[in-house]
């Protein structure tokens, strides 16, 4: 028992981070209520990066594509998200060097990829395949559910490139066909989490709701 915890103790000061609390059956909202300083930071980069991103393509006079949109809007977020202060050590996201300006994170003990679309994409490559993988390899499903490891960010536009939606889905598994999660939910507009005051008189100075409700979506596979 003593060879086991110790096992436990260095393999804990190796990834010098704590276990999350969640697990992949976790309500979503109860996580997105945990996670809301990120989805509010990030929810603001991408609102205010996609109109920026618009004036710089239109002023340069250069060709809009779907690959120079995207890779632009992630820059502008990603600089934003660097300005990011939760007002508490912490939990300040540590963003992450990936290719081509991608956009990886870890927050509260959660890796995170920020990634564009409406659905979770396929896992092209073998560190996206084991990004996507919850389990470990020694899990059975007769154990409990694995711990909730992982989390992917999706951001979308409409049809005139403005930014459109939020997404936050916990992946299952994926390869180059297909993609699967264990659940995906849309994060509301900041604003829309925050209660009108009361009434003048009715004696309650508090807001009430301010938390943002997500609404589970359907995922579907990605051919």
């Amino acid at each position: 028992m003593l060879f086991v915890n110790l096992c436990v103790i260095i393999l804990a000061m190796a990834t010098n981070s704590i276990p999350p609390p969640f697990t992949c059956e976790t309500d979503p909202d109860l996580i997105v209520s945990d996670l809301e300083p990120l989805l509010f930071a990030v929810y603001e980069a991408f609102e205010i990066a996609t109109p920026h991103v618009e004036q710089v393509i239109e002023r340069e006079g250069f060709e809009r594509t779907p690959a120079l949109f995207s890779h632009l809007v992630r820059c502008k977020a990603k600089a934003h998200l660097r300005a990011f202060d939760c007002r508490a050590d912490e939990d300040q996201p540590q963003i992450e060097q990936v290719m081509l300006d991608g956009l990886a994170l870890e927050y509260r003990g959660l890796r995170f990829r920020i990634l564009k679309g409406s659905v979770l994409p396929t896992a092209q490559s073998t560190q996206r395949q084991r990004f996507y993988q919850q389990e470990l390899p020694i899990w059975s499903p007769d154990m409990p559910a694995p711990t909730l490891r992982s989390l992917v960010l999706l951001w979308d536009t409409d049809t005139t490139w403005q930014f459109s939606h939020l997404y936050l889905a916990a992946p299952k598994t994926g390869d180059e066909r297909t993609a699967e999660a264990y659940w995906q939910v849309e994060i509301r507009h900041p604003a829309e989490g925050i209660a009108a005051p009361p009434p003048a008189g009715s004696g309650s100075g508090d807001l009430d709701n301010v938390r943002p409700r997500s609404a589970p979506l359907v995922v579907g596979k990605g051919e």
